[in-house]
């Protein structure tokens, strides 16, 4: 009877394990079912991690046209005028090709786009194979003003110094001629220029740059304006012979 009551445990306990793990196995189907699922749903939560734009070309190109458009919006309306653009340059920059870095600086500053003069410079603008004194002739008569920049090796230099009277012979008495000096007092400039205003290269070369291009505007504005009260005027007469 003992033994009947031993086996009957026996069998009743392994019965008990058996399901133990059966129940353990389900639930841990399900643990590993439903925990894959929640975790797959958090990583692709629509408000955690936005999808990038589908065209970020469009964003590009629209900040550049903003970008373009407001360094453009500032200009003074007379640079768009038919006067200036009769003469193919603004600005004729004279220099020694010992200071071409320092005319190159200034060409740059002059022709950003919150600026944009048109600056004549001979190591990039003379024409390859073409005579010097014809080609910088040409430019000079072709541009509205000219910068002389003025420096000890300006004044060794053959080539500058017959710019320089060339300059003056096409407008000895008018605001076109703007000589700048650097790296050389003042009182050095030579006597056909002691007359003129000059722009000081030495002390601040930011602020004379902005002199420079400040000068240039003047003269364009100014010139543009003579212009159109003199077609006013004109046009006035015209009328009144009419009459």
């Amino acid at each position: 009877m003992s033994c009947i009551c031993l086996l009957q445990f026996i069998s009743l306990k392994g019965w008990r394990r058996m399901e133990e793990k059966r129940v353990s196995g389900v639930m841990s189907w399900f643990r590993e079912r439903f925990g894959r699922q929640r975790n797959g749903q958090e990583q692709i939560n629509p408000y955690e991690n936005p999808p990038p734009p589908s065209h970020p070309s469009d964003l590009s190109i629209s900040t550049s046209i903003c970008s373009s458009s407001s360094s453009h919006q500032h200009l003074p309306s007379f640079l768009s005028s038919s006067l200036r653009s009769a003469l193919k340059y603004d600005l004729y920059l004279c220099h020694s090709e010992k200071d071409m870095e320092q005319a190159q600086s200034l060409a740059t500053f002059l022709e950003q786009p919150g600026k944009s003069l048109r600056c004549f410079l001979q190591e990039r603008d003379c024409a390859l194979g073409g005579a010097v004194s014809t080609e910088l002739l040409q430019a000079l008569r072709d541009s509205h003003c000219w910068l002389l920049l003025i420096t000890p090796h300006f004044l060794k230099d053959d080539w500058c110094l017959y710019q320089m009277h060339q300059v003056l012979s096409e407008g000895p008495m008018s605001q076109r001629i703007i000589p700048s000096v650097l790296d050389m007092p003042r009182s050095e400039l030579p006597l056909e220029l002691r007359f003129l205003f000059t722009v000081d290269l030495n002390v601040n070369r930011e602020f004379g740059f902005k002199q420079v291009y400040s000068t240039v505007l003047h003269y364009l504005k100014d010139v543009c304006e003579k212009e159109t009260s003199s077609s006013v005027s004109q046009t006035d007469r015209r009328e009144e012979s009419q009459l």
